[in-house]
């Protein structure tokens, strides 16, 4: 077949609109919003639970050790490859762990916020089986896991202890230095270690009033003297999730067993199929509830979870060993990924290169026209790719934000796999929407899950509304408003966040701006609240922009910027130092990649950079910085050689903190804004 698309893919589709007449928010003729979507299969009843029987997280793990008792559930690296306790072994130590916090009362009930009655415990520490296996004992013992970030500053932590008054963490080795810097510890009195620590820090950890225990210590208290589960209700608190706080304060959002066991039951009616012989890598931060989800997904269906060894550098070799079949990421690292394969086959000459070029070209003429993802012939031409995701991986997963058209399906045709696109927020459970495999389009939402309906909602200050009309095509288009079971229980003591995010009718106001596709799916296209006017009252939307940035020659990383009494934006950009070098030397500029950032020439090809690729996609005027060549100090840009990681700018899931990097990078700003003409 052709570049056209397929006549399978023309009969599908994502949603529908459900119209009950006496349903507020879901009549035809309401003003300032679509009418309510639902998945095509869930038109009638949104979906609840994965089948009878199931109701909260500690009937599905029954289950699954009653189903899947000896097979592996989790491993971690030892010695030069993974060793798996199984689902039986796992449940055991979770029961001693579960009986030995009780036996020592480490954590008491407390109804501190409306009538949450709450059995609260910290976990401070990278992805490992311990932290897994002290959620599962949480699950059994009626306890809710407040999860905290490992790159949490000393600023965060003692915010997070003070809302929630948590008397015991567990905590790893490397977190307890994050404690040590912190003024304030509140309620926390008790932790347990999870690694050796030194003995100086054992003596400053003392020193602040903290009674110290050993992992292994309250699992073998358990052990002698084992304490029976408590048993919970589908309303019962699973857990805090503590969103990123790109904009001050992290906010605690409580999640419910139910909110979690029907975003569980959705993911089994997307196209993931994920199965008993599946085997996923955690790596992506388990606070964040896209991993907490994907993780339980996998219990629930019998599947192996292999935790990475904390250390980014060894990542690779991780995935080479363990070599799974489901792999999930955020678009950021997928842009790494991309960026290396790229960088690679440009490498290739003669022969090879013609192959390797001629696979592009028709492997993407497959996926677009008929959403294949493999070509026996060449798919020969990938198979470095391959062994990169350690050769055996039939699925990847990618969430947290959008990705590009060109990233994602280069991805498809050199992983040889499909790729599914999800949306979700904390306040969602991490699962709102999901492409299929089916569909040959890429970058967009996919359809509802089946466990949440969905409309938009006008935003006329943005000239988005539900009549809007392009290419003379009725295309809504407005802020995306999710209702369902896996919308949030609201945030912890703070009502008046909870009233801003959820409305009297239950909608969660996602703050997204999206548009519904000819098939009835969602599209992302840009982002209510973050926003900014500038002096002409243009508005401008930075991730916007900053997602195209990225994407631009030479640019790691870009933050936008822009002052309302100004008429331009500015814009931090990290650039690639192998890049830069590469420049420089054919140039003929002398100086270190420090120095290579402050030199005219290089911050003139920058912007030159920026200015094609951004006209090229469609960016106006007021979205791209400008430059003026004859007086290269009067620059709107500025070159900065460290990762924004580096500076606290990023969330543990790689967003950009706006607030944090505005005040890290002021004096840059001011300056950039000081020298245009």
């Amino acid at each position: 077949m052709g570049c056209g698309v397929s006549n399978t893919y023309q009969f599908m589709r994502y949603s529908q609109e459900k119209v009950t007449e006496n349903e507020p928010g879901s009549l035809v003729n309401n003003q300032g919003q679509t009418t309510v979507r639902r998945n095509v299969k869930y038109l009638n009843q949104l979906l609840m639970i994965p089948h009878q029987g199931i109701t909260t997280l500690q009937e599905m793990l029954n289950n699954s050790v009653a189903k899947f008792g000896n097979q592996p559930c989790m491993g971690k690296y030892e010695g030069d490859n993974f060793k798996f306790m199984s689902y039986n072994q796992v449940n055991e130590e979770a029961i001693h762990l579960g009986s030995g916090i009780s036996n020592l009362n480490l954590v008491k009930e407390v109804q501190e916020y409306q009538h949450f009655k709450l059995k609260l415990i910290g976990v401070f520490a990278k992805n490992r089986r311990e932290w897994m296996i002290l959620d599962w004992a949480n699950i059994l013992y009626g306890c809710t896991m407040v999860p905290f970030y490992d790159t949490l500053g000393p600023e965060s932590i003692p915010f997070i202890l003070d809302q929630t008054n948590i008397e015991t963490m567990f905590i790893s080795g490397d977190a307890t230095k994050s404690l040590i810097q912190c003024k304030e510890k509140h309620k926390l009195k008790n932790l347990v270690l999870l690694d050796s620590i030194s003995e100086q820090q054992i003596a400053e950890l003392k020193a602040k009033g903290y009674q110290l225990f050993k992992y292994e210590e309250i699992v073998e208290n358990g052990r002698k003297q084992i304490v029976q589960p408590v048993q919970v209700s589908p309303s019962s608190v699973y857990t805090f999730c503590y969103t990123s706080g790109t904009t001050g304060n992290p906010k605690g959002a409580i999640l419910s067993h139910s909110n979690f066991i029907s975003a569980i039951a959705s993911t089994q009616v997307t196209d993931a199929g994920i199965n008993s012989t599946d085997v996923h890598i955690s790596y992506l931060p388990l606070p964040h509830v896209m991993e907490r989800l994907i993780i339980l997904t996998m219990l629930y269906t019998g599947a192996t979870i292999g935790f990475y060894r904390g250390d980014p550098n060894l990542l690779k070799e991780d995935i080479s060993k363990l070599r799974p079949t489901v792999f999930a990421s955020v678009p950021r690292l997928y842009n790494k990924f991309y960026d290396g394969i790229k960088a690679k086959i440009n490498e290739v000459t003669g022969l090879k290169k013609t192959f390797a070029e001629r696979a592009i070209r028709v492997k993407l003429e497959n996926l677009r026209s008929e959403a294949k993802y493999t070509s026996g012939l060449y798919d020969k031409a990938f198979q470095g790719v391959r062994d990169l995701f350690g050769g055996r991986c039939r699925l990847m997963i990618t969430g947290s934000a959008p990705i590009q058209q060109e990233v994602i399906d280069f991805l498809k045709i050199s992983a040889c796999c499909p790729i599914l696109e999800g949306y979700g927020q904390t306040e969602s459970t991490g699962l709102s929407f999901s492409t299929g495999t089916w569909d040959p389009k890429s970058a967009h939402l996919g359809g509802p899950a089946a466990n949440t309906e969905f409309k938009l909602v006008d935003v006329p200050d943005m000239n988005y509304t539900s009549q809007d009309v392009i290419n003379g095509i009725k295309t809504p288009r407005g802020e995306i408003c999710l209702r369902g079971h896996g919308v949030f229980q609201g945030y912890y003591k703070d009502p008046e966040k909870t009233a801003e995010a959820i409305d009297d009718a239950g909608w969660l106001h996602t703050g997204d701006i999206g548009l519904i596709t000819e098939n009835g799916g969602v599209k992302i296209i840009d982002r209510k609240k973050n926003i900014f006017k500038l002096q002409q009252g243009e508005y401008i939307a930075p991730e916007k922009i900053e997602a195209i940035y990225n994407r631009v020659q030479g640019v790691a990383e870009s933050f936008i910027y822009g002052d309302s009494l100004q008429s331009q934006i500015v814009a931090i950009i990290v650039p690639q130092k192998d890049y830069v070098e590469k420049q420089a030397t054919e140039k003929q500029i002398q100086g270190d990649f420090e120095q290579l950032c402050k030199n005219p020439e290089i911050i003139g090809l920058f912007q030159k950079n920026i200015n094609d690729y951004g006209r090229a996609n469609k960016l106006n005027s007021l979205e791209i910085v400008q430059l003026n060549y004859l007086i290269y100090q009067a620059k709107l840009i500025y070159l900065e050689p460290q990762p924004l990681q580096n500076f606290g700018c990023l969330t543990s899931t790689f967003k950009l903190q706006r607030h944090i990097a505005k005040q890290v990078f002021s004096k840059q700003i001011e300056q950039l804004y000081k020298t245009q003409v």
